[in-house]
């Protein structure tokens, strides 16, 4: 699918046009093979570019061909197999274009916005940056609350718990993976003359490298508090195991003590002392005795 959007004003609303015009966004979804063609054919695109901007593996970098400027970024998705998705922002001599796989949450807010305007195709790039890294800023702290409440709770967590904070693990994983790339993706902008960026530009980009760094930070820190209540929960469910099998193992050692006696002496056998009257109370004893000695080996042993 592509669309071509217009907003030249501030007091404007997003207008969708039925033709290419100067100084518009052409956003492309899921472009089929004719529509790649158009776009390889009318903008002079590269046909391996597009290609690579509807991986949703691709990392984060910036390409340049004559006045043409390919930019992959990655920024957080909700639900599927992946914590981020991809997509390629081009900047054109007249134009800037945006495609991707599918269709973003992203770049519907930036249309809806009542600052995003499509004449002014740097603006426009930096107002995109600007909602990946807040997009990422807040999904951490979502994330790190979670994790802070299981953390508070970490004596009552199950099977499930651990599970989601797995999936956690993950979803910061995949951040961090974006993360790298794309704080190099700002400092190439601050420090080659792709685009020709104003004073104030460069610092709201320095602005931006800063709170990713913050956010990367955050990461790892969350990052380090799951693997520690994973280890806990481990071990204490390795313990909890272990307990368990000495408290079994106990059961069955005293168990056969008497098992052993009452086996021996319903044989139909004669065996010593078995006419004597008090030959039972004997037995008795000798098996109490018997469980004494077994306790204390156990708590000499601190097996119990």
């Amino acid at each position: 699918m592509i669309e071509y959007l217009k907003k030249m004003r501030l007091q404007e609303s997003i207008t969708r046009l039925g033709t290419l015009k100067p100084r518009c966004w052409i956003r492309v979804v899921d472009p089929n093979e004719d529509e790649i063609n158009y776009l390889v054919n009318s903008f002079k695109l590269d046909r391996n570019e597009i290609l690579d901007g509807l991986d949703v593996n691709e990392v984060p970098r910036i390409d340049s061909e004559e006045d043409v400027n390919y930019i992959f970024l990655r920024l957080p998705r909700y639900g599927g197999e992946f914590a981020t998705d991809s997509f390629l922002f081009i900047l054109t001599k007249n134009n800037f274009i945006t495609i991707s796989r599918e269709n973003l949450g992203i770049l519907d807010q930036l249309s809806n916005s009542q600052t995003f305007l499509t004449n002014h195709k740097t603006r426009a790039l930096l107002q995109i940056l600007a909602h990946i890294s807040k997009s990422f800023n807040f999904n951490v702290n979502k994330i790190l609350k979670e994790v802070k409440k299981d953390r508070r709770n970490i004596l009552n967590l199950n099977s499930k718990d651990i599970l989601d904070l797995v999936k956690q693990e993950d979803i910061f994983n995949d951040y961090i993976f974006s993360f790298s790339p794309l704080i190099d993706i700002y400092n190439k902008l601050l420090k080659s003359k792709i685009i020709q960026l104003e004073e104030g530009e460069k610092e709201f980009i320095e602005d931006l490298v800063i709170d990713l760094n913050q956010t990367l930070n955050s990461c790892k820190s969350g990052l380090k508090t799951i693997n520690n209540m994973r280890d806990y929960y481990s071990t204490t469910l390795s313990n909890d195991r272990n307990n368990t099998l000495k408290i079994l193992t106990a059961c069955t050692v005293f168990l056969t003590v008497p098992t052993i006696f009452s086996s021996l002496y319903g044989m139909n056998i004669r065996l010593p002392g078995q006419n004597l009257s008090g030959m039972f109370w004997i037995l008795i004893g000798i098996i109490f005795l018997i469980w004494f000695l077994v306790f204390q080996i156990f708590k000499k042993l601190r097996f119990l």
